[in-house]
């Protein structure tokens, strides 16, 4: 079975680069509601988690922090000040690289209670 990108994956992977920095999986679903207006699911974060990183281009830590990783961060900079742009950007990139094919689960209840989180927050 073949892997591909999906909107998904790059969507979580500007959700994690915005912060240029580590960031929790709190934070990554704020900036995805702030990048796509809409809020990332479970079956969204955890297959894109697994191309991202089986590709190099995400490390995920302890207590699902997220950071990229040097290749991550050559894909991500550019510059480009309009978000729509850059999104395109990462897509357009991503459809060079391979998609890993690592699996990711968050651990039980995790994405539940951090949406909680990000809801009353």
């Amino acid at each position: 079975m073949s892997v591909s990108w999906e909107f998904a994956d790059a969507w979580v992977f500007a959700a994690i680069a915005v912060y240029g920095r580590p960031c929790s999986l709190l934070e990554m679903i704020g900036a995805g509601d702030w990048i796509n207006h809409a809020v990332l699911l479970e079956d969204e974060v955890e297959p894109a988690l697994g191309k991202l990183t089986g590709a190099g281009l995400v490390r995920i830590y302890e207590g699902w922090t997220f950071e990229l990783t040097d290749e991550g961060a050559s894909l991500w900079s550019d510059g480009v000040r309009d978000l729509q742009a850059h999104m395109q950007q990462v897509q357009d990139r991503l459809a060079v690289i391979e998609p890993g094919t690592s699996t990711v689960r968050l651990a039980p209840g995790v994405m539940g209670q951090a949406l909680t989180a990000y809801r009353t927050s």
